[in-house]
């Protein structure tokens, strides 16, 4: 069920009053100064949807190869060849820094002042660990000990090492909160209107930290193999996906990416398909046709990464206006088990998991006749060496992601190196003269006002979990 809220108006809901020179944000007169946390709380999930909606679908979608520039138009041209500068990623940089994370440590105080809150607790800190999450996946080092637990107009930054152990231990901090308890003050301090993921469900928040911290702990499996062991067998993962689905088919309300692509530009041949898929996805999956539509003679077609698509020759990415923005999925959940079981080289367990990851990607995405179409088992299960189940799970990973997460799909590819350049996918390096891209630039805004600011690296540098 949508969850709709009014906050003043979608730009007071955006902007924020923080007036820091290093991130060069001005004071908005319209931000309530001392809002109530009902108020904050969707503010934050609905400024992190944004950015995740369109900066990271629109990168994530070219950075993982599933679509390329259309040859007759150029807004993306950039984009699919690697030309970027620090100047590129400068929104996302802001909306974390002087949106996202202060109202979160507005909600955190005002939750522990009253004392019987613990669920609005829940819910910000959970969002406190994924916004690390994609900073640091991002731009690897985060202004966090100074900048969020320290204020600070010149923070130094943490490494990304050091934010790793920030998240694990803020969801092993939340996982260790009393169920029972935030259950009770969810009855007294209800979210339910608020809360635009889960609708104040807080045994869902529960399972989507859970599932947050499957996915950093395999950033480094050696090490964090115990944990990992003793996490997959208490077995409580994301049962549902966790979805800002309060979007609707109207001007400035819909889906971020379908707005800008769909509605602001001067064409709507953007974005054409990347024929990559199709070497993962058989031709006769069901979902290709929801991935991408305006296909030539009714069948997907696409071109190589890194060429121009002729919009009378190749599909187009498929956009909705109403669709969801993902923070993380069933499908996710279930394909993270399905890796972590294959590095403890459990087969049997990793060959359960990824199975239940294809029904729920299809399901995810309401496929038409997807029980009928599984049960031919398009995808079997090979098995082999680990190295082999692992490339196969991150594969299908990759190929549900299209309309999903597709960030995650390029974090993945960095990662793992699954789908295999050359092999599986297009090997093109764009402007780059070697390596691909892994990163963002640390903003150009923060290199010029604050002398603490990382040095800006370039994209194709690699950060510590990164293969």
């Amino acid at each position: 069920m949508k969850r709709f809220f009014t906050i003043l108006s979608l730009g007071a809901v955006l902007l924020t009053s923080s007036c820091k020179q290093w991130l060069d944000i001005n004071t908005n007169p319209n931000y309530i100064a001392d809002a109530d946390m009902a108020l904050l709380m969707p503010t934050i999930q609905l400024s992190a949807a944004d950015k995740l909606g369109y900066e990271l679908s629109l990168y994530g979608s070219f950075w993982s190869q599933y679509v390329v520039q259309c040859s007759t138009t150029n807004q993306y041209y950039t984009v699919m060849t690697f030309d970027v500068t620090n100047t590129s990623f400068q929104s996302p940089w802001s909306y974390y820094y002087a949106s996202i994370l202060p109202r979160i440590k507005e909600v955190v105080a005002k939750a522990e002042e009253d004392g019987h809150a613990s669920n609005y607790i829940l819910e910000a800190k959970a969002m406190l660990a994924h916004s690390l999450y994609i900073l640091t996946s991002l731009y690897d080092d985060v202004a966090y000990s100074e900048g969020y637990l320290k204020e600070s107009q010149t923070p130094h930054f943490d490494t990304g090492k050091d934010i790793q152990a920030t998240i694990i231990a803020l969801c092993e901090e939340i996982r260790g909160m009393d169920a029972a308890q935030v259950a009770e003050d969810e009855a007294v301090n209800l979210t339910s209107s608020s809360d635009m993921i889960f609708g104040g469900d807080t045994d869902a928040w529960f399972q989507f930290v859970n599932t947050l911290y499957l996915k950093v702990l395999l950033r480094d499996f050696n090490a964090n193999k115990a944990k990992i062991q003793s996490l997959l067998a208490e077995n409580n993962f994301l049962s549902k996906d966790a979805a800002f689905d309060n979007f609707a088919d109207q001007a400035d309300k819909s889906n971020p990416l379908y707005e800008s692509d769909r509605r602001q530009l001067n064409t709507t041949n953007n974005i054409r398909c990347c024929s990559d898929i199709l070497n993962v996805l058989n031709a006769d999956d069901p979902r290709l046709l929801y991935f991408y539509d305006n296909n030539p003679g009714g069948v997907v077609t696409g071109s190589p990464y890194g060429l121009a698509g002729d919009p009378d020759e190749t599909s187009r990415l498929a956009l909705y206006a109403t669709e969801p923005v993902w923070f993380s999925t069933v499908d996710e959940a279930e394909f993270l088990k399905a890796e972590a079981y294959a590095r403890l080289s459990d087969a049997t367990n990793a060959q359960a998991c990824y199975e239940a990851a294809l029904a729920a990607a299809f399901s995810r995405l309401s496929i038409k006749d997807a029980a009928k179409y599984l049960e031919t088992n398009p995808y079997p299960f090979a098995g082999g060496s680990t190295q082999d189940m692992v490339e196969q799970i991150i594969n299908q990973k990759w190929a549900a992601n299209v309309h999903g997460m597709p960030w995650e799909a390029w974090f993945d590819l960095s990662r793992t190196g699954f789908p295999q350049r050359g092999k599986t996918i297009t090997d093109d390096h764009g402007v780059l003269k070697s390596g691909y891209p892994v990163r963002f630039i640390n903003s150009k805004t923060s290199a010029d006002y604050n002398p603490n600011s990382p040095k800006p690296e370039a994209v194709n540098v690699t950060m510590w979990w990164q293969k």
